[in-house]
């Protein structure tokens, strides 16, 4: 496979202990190597996390050589609220975000609050040109009324000015494909990334799967059954069915995968590096 074909980026979550940051920086600095299209800082409701998030995204910013995307979430809180945080990170020369509606605490709406990822995209850039990400749920989004009225939600949130589009992470190749194909047939040209999260814990994964609406395959509750106690088999199988799931994605046209991390290095250099990425000695983080 070629390397010059495929690119990569890479999304972290604020870390919140001393060990946690010290974990981040060395992913940061391993991961910087491959000259990746950008990191992703994920991001809390308002509150701890949410300011955590920020320090992290700026300070990724300022120490390393990768452009970083910002995270921004508009669920409880005004517009004012996030106008300011949008501002700030422009400010600090962030000027990528990755644009989501969040969670809400409460069922109620207010006039002065963004209502969707539609309203957040078109607020955004009534800031700042900015480079925006939305997101894209290939098995449909849990509250979405259908998979046809989520797909047009897509539409509207590219339409309003997202350059992309990055998928929740998902383990079979046809479930994309054909969501693909069904957003091309409804005029979405922009591009659709797939989001790649290599299997690090499978029971982990199994409740997280359940309550994001991502389906396991059954075959691999069998696969991981075999390596139980063994981890460096567990490893071996988590690496080798992340990179049979990019390459057959690569043999259908994709070009460009974001992998998941969950701020650890390891996982995600080795499949980047198995997909032809090459490493440069130039590109260390001074945080590192």
């Amino acid at each position: 496979m070629q390397s010059q074909s495929l690119r990569f980026s890479y999304e972290f979550f604020p870390p919140r202990t001393p060990a946690m940051t010290r974990r981040l920086w060395r992913a940061v600095g391993q991961l910087e190597r491959l000259d990746p299209q950008f990191f992703s800082m994920t991001y809390g409701a308002l509150g701890s996390t949410q300011q955590i998030s920020i320090d992290s995204a700026v300070a990724m910013h300022e120490e390393s050589t990768v452009p970083i995307a910002a995270h921004l979430t508009c669920a409880d809180a005004t517009r004012d609220e996030i106008d300011a945080i949008a501002k700030n990170l422009h400010l600090q020369g962030i000027n990528r975000i990755v644009a989501l509606r969040g969670d809400s605490s409460t069922n109620s709406e207010s006039n002065s609050a963004y209502q969707n990822a539609v309203e957040l995209v078109e607020g955004l850039l009534d800031i700042a040109d900015f480079d925006i990400s939305v997101a894209a749920y290939p098995e449909v989004h849990p509250l979405a009324s259908s998979s046809a009225q989520d797909l047009i939600n897509l539409k509207r949130k590219l339409d309003a000015g997202a350059n992309r589009a990055i998928t929740q992470f998902f383990f079979d190749v046809d479930c994309f494909l054909r969501f693909r194909d069904r957003a091309f047939q409804i005029g979405i040209e922009k591009p659709i990334i797939p989001g790649i999260l290599p299997v690090h814990d499978l029971d982990k994964l199994r409740t997280f799967s359940q309550r994001c609406g991502a389906s396991l395959p059954r075959s691999y509750e069998s696969l991981f059954a075999k390596v139980k106690h063994d981890q460096q088999a567990q490893y071996r199988l988590s690496l080798d069915l992340a990179v049979e799931l990019c390459e057959r994605l690569a043999q259908e046209g994709v070009g460009q995968f974001h992998l998941y991390t969950l701020n650890q290095t390891d996982m995600c250099l080795d499949i980047s590096l198995a997909l032809g990425a090459s490493v440069s000695p130039l590109k260390l983080s001074s945080a590192a």
